[in-house]
């Protein structure tokens, strides 16, 4: 689920893209109708103002039905065509349309699906072979859930290619520029955001967490200790019980 957000990040990152250029160098404004003054730094640090369809009633009905998947147009009717939460910049606001955007992104700069990209660029030089991308009904605990739910697409993966990942140096890159996510409640009072991974500010540790319907995973790098912590587990509901057995994992190991 979302670790596939630290996946984008890292290929915007391969690709050399300059972080400040707007979005509407690639996306049409009748996708983006911000996108001039939305950067790539804005949409992978969560703070473009786009909102979020987890917010949207009507996606949870909609999935909840079990039908096929809203189209691309349908999404962006409902998030990148309303009415920023604020001006770029100037707030933080967790968006999962943000990383559709930065997908497509990735898409057109390159020439290729984002299928193809993960398994060329990502799978292929950071030895993760398991990667690949879900589509349609992809787990059979699952029987009607779709993968294109998830706007940004879901990358599959063991927890073995995700921890190597996870402590690789273009990920590394990308946690130098956390700052504070303001109002991150107590389970993460120190939580910070950079670019596609979270962390605290203390740089004790950097990753991401995931959770979706029949699955929550955490993974997490400890740069001091240069110990990387995958936890997976077949479970509907917040993805904090995945961080905390992280925690409790990363407690035993010495990660700390």
């Amino acid at each position: 689920y979302s670790i596939t957000k630290t996946i984008i990040a890292a290929l915007i990152l391969d690709m050399q893209l300059e972080m400040d250029r707007p979005a509407s160098d690639w996306l049409e404004k009748s996708w983006l109708p911000q996108g001039n003054k939305i950067s790539l730094r804005h949409l992978l640090t969560h703070t473009s103002g786009l909102r979020d369809y987890f917010s949207v009633d009507a996606y949870h009905t909609a999935v909840k039905a079990g039908g096929a998947p809203w189209t691309d147009d349908k999404f962006a009717q409902h998030t990148l065509r309303q009415p920023l939460l604020f001006e770029p910049g100037q707030g933080w606001a967790y968006s999962n349309p943000g990383y559709w955007a930065l997908k497509r992104i990735c898409e057109q700069e390159s020439g290729m699906d984002f299928a193809t990209l993960v398994k060329e660029r990502i799978a292929g030089s950071f030895d993760a072979p398991s990667f690949s991308v879900a589509s349609g009904l992809f787990s059979e605990d699952l029987p009607k859930y779709d993968a294109g739910w998830v706007w940004h697409g879901i990358v599959c993966g063991n927890v073995r290619d995700t921890a190597h990942f996870m402590a690789s140096d273009l990920v590394s890159s990308l946690a130098r520029q956390l700052v504070p996510v303001p109002d991150a409640g107590p389970t993460y009072p120190d939580a910070a955001y950079g670019l596609g991974v979270m962390g605290d500010l203390s740089g004790t540790n950097y990753g991401h967490n995931g959770s979706g319907p029949g699955f929550s995973t955490s993974c997490f790098h400890f740069p001091g200790s240069g110990i990387t912590v995958s936890y997976f587990m077949p479970y509907d509901g917040p993805e904090d019980a995945a961080y905390a057995k992280m925690q409790t994992l990363a407690n035993q190991f010495g990660a700390f």
